[in-house]
């Protein structure tokens, strides 16, 4: 081999080294971009959710609930002389 042959394997390979280094970073920034969005979205979620159960927890709220039976179920707080207490049985075994 002379000179001239080694100098362009050596450059040959020098330039194959760089284009897969720059073919892998460039992957790498794609990867960090994809990881980037995910992580807006995952926090965009965890939003979501957070303002989903609050949105559950004022639905399910003994006031919202009370609303909702006299609305549309047409109860109502019964009286004084409306309610009526029963003793306890011996039979249901509980103190």
């Amino acid at each position: 081999m002379r000179g001239r042959n080694v100098v362009g394997l050596i450059l040959a390979g020098f330039l194959l080294v760089a284009l897969a280094i720059v073919w892998r970073r460039t992957i790498g920034i794609a990867q960090s971009d994809a990881l980037t969005a995910l992580d807006a979205r995952k926090v965009q979620l965890q939003g979501e959710r957070v303002r989903l159960e609050s949105e559950i927890r004022a639905a399910s709220s003994r006031q919202r609930l009370g609303e909702v039976a006299e609305n549309r179920l047409g109860m109502r707080i019964p009286s004084d002389n409306q309610v009526v207490f029963l003793p306890r049985s011996a039979q249901d075994g509980r103190p």
